[in-house]
């Protein structure tokens, strides 16, 4: 290589070149790299740094052709340059994935790592801190850099869907470029002062991608796509204006702290003495049942923090006249088996929503409105619906099958959201996840020349059931429970049994719940 040449790597037909200084990095400046990674944020440029990484292939990578040798030496070096200009190790590191393509790994101090390929800025790889994979990546793909990658988190744009372009536009086609790379270092004794927590770095990485010739008889515009994906924790609850005056009133009055602290300790000092009372047998009866029950409740270990995945799309329009599109952020989310977990693995948050079903046919939706409390998918028919105006923040809701869950938010930019099962096209793969997207498909977004549009989607992990509403309360028969070891979840039924067996020898009635 000639000395001041910027390396490339052609992996499968592409060509990986850097961006000049001057070039791609000036242009995504047009773009507005995301400011918001904490209060105590500190974005710094990653320092000249190597890692070891793990290069194994995953999901269906194991028939994918590695490239020649001189495609891998461009391509090493292409990757030896993004981590020293862009990485960190132990935060942001970069490697050759499946079939040699360049790959992102975004890892968290908190245990959870994401990873994310420069072809089509496709997230393969969402993993929480217990080791659960929370995506689902597609079987049979080829990694050659010329399909895109299925599954995952796929970029729909400038369509939405079927049209004239392919299935969900061409950004997933298009190879992308490392333009910035950020992550917060928190102070940790201003952390502890506020009482925030210290290891949430966030790493986070821009991918720029523009006009492709290629595309340019299809689709004939010029534009540049700005793609900003940070894996973090959620941010703190923030407070109200009348919450905080009365936070700060409070720090001048010491004494409504005295009587607060005098309060919580009669309270635990009466219900230390009910416990004292039952246990001496004072109202003459013990029941092993409750017993166990308690003592499997104490003993089970507090949620793991749910991890954050945020994902924000930028599009300027460059071009001197007026372009108009369609987008959404796909999210393929694991699931149980829905031969066995079909009752489990539903939404929540959609009733009452105007629905687009493009399931019979793509180009004449019919439109309905969603009456269940839940979209389920235990029948395994084809579905492609879009939820139409489901809020400006969305706040949907997704159990997978298991005492967990995923919320989705439209946060900016995206007010629709996707819902498509493929039983028809795969049905043996359908049984393992549910594609849940955030959507601006039903009013076309147009900008005028030099105008910028964002969409962002955060997508919540967490690793327990979202709180019962009424109807679950009800009737907890939906109500998952954990499979290796079912008694560390006791369901409502067993404990309405054991509360049904004190009242019967106490001569009491059990209150409903």
């Amino acid at each position: 290589m000639q000395a001041g040449a910027r390396p490339s790597a052609a992996v499968g037909g592409a060509n990986w070149a850097l961006p000049p200084p001057a070039g791609r990095r000036a242009a995504a400046a047009t773009c507005q790299l995301p400011q918001r990674l904490g209060r105590s944020t500190t974005a710094r440029r990653s320092p000249a740094a190597t890692a070891a990484v793990d290069d194994a292939p995953r999901g269906g990578a194991d028939a994918v052709q590695p490239p020649p040798a001189d495609v891998q030496t461009a391509t090493a070096e292409y990757l030896q340059h993004c981590q020293e200009e862009y990485g960190r190790p132990g935060l942001i590191e970069f490697s050759a994935g499946a079939g040699g393509l360049p790959r992102a790994t975004l890892l968290h101090p908190s245990g959870t790592r994401a990873e994310l390929y420069l072809h089509g800025a496709a997230i393969t790889s969402w993993r929480h801190s217990d080791g659960r994979e929370l995506l689902h990546l597609r079987d049979g793909n080829a990694f050659d850099g010329q399909q895109p990658i299925s599954g995952g988190v796929q970029i729909a744009w400038p369509q939405y869907g079927a049209g004239p372009l392919p299935t969900h536009g061409f950004l997933q086609y298009l190879h992308w470029s490392v333009v910035e790379s950020a992550w917060r270092e928190p102070d940790a004794d201003a952390a502890a002062e506020a009482g925030e927590d210290t290891t949430d770095w966030r790493p986070t990485i821009s991918l720029f991608a523009d006009t492709d010739e290629a595309w340019a008889a299809a689709w004939p515009h010029r534009f540049e796509a700005l793609y900003t994906v940070c894996l973090a924790q959620p941010d703190p609850p923030e407070l109200s204006e009348v919450e905080q005056l009365r936070q700060e009133a409070e720090q001048y009055q010491p004494w409504v702290k005295r009587q607060a602290a005098s309060a919580s300790a009669a309270a635990a000092a009466s219900s230390r003495k009910g416990a004292a009372d039952d246990a001496a047998g004072k109202r003459g009866w013990h029941s092993p049942g409750a017993a166990a029950m308690t003592a499997r409740t104490e003993e089970e270990a507090p949620p793991a923090t749910p991890s954050v995945l945020r994902c924000i799309l930028q599009i300027h329009n460059s071009d001197d006249k007026p372009l108009s599109f369609t987008t959404g952020l796909r999210p393929h989310l694991a699931t149980s088996d829905l031969a066995t977990h079909a009752k489990f693995v539903k939404t929540l948050g959609l009733r009452g929503k105007y629905t687009l079903d493009y399931a019979a046919n793509p180009l004449e939706p019919r439109l309905g409105i969603e009456e269940g409390h839940n979209v389920t998918f235990g029948d395994m028919q084809q579905q492609d619906l879009l939820f139409v105006d489901a809020g400006a923040r969305g706040d949907v809701l997704f159990c997978p099958g298991t005492p967990a869950h995923f919320h989705l938010q439209n946060k900016k930019g995206f007010s629709d959201v996707g819902v498509a099962h493929p039983a028809a096209v795969a049905p043996a793969e359908a049984r393992r996840f549910v594609q849940l997207a955030a959507a601006r498909a039903v009013r076309k977004i147009t900008l005028q020349p030099g105008e910028l549009w964002m969409g962002e989607m955060v997508l919540t992990a967490h690793n327990q059931y979202w709180d019962l509403p009424p109807w679950e309360l009800d009737d907890p028969a939906g109500v998952p429970i954990p499979e290796q070891n079912p008694e560390q979840m006791p369901t409502l039924r067993a404990r309405r049994a054991v509360l049904a067996e004190i009242a019967a020898v106490q001569g009491e009635t059990v209150p409903q719940q």
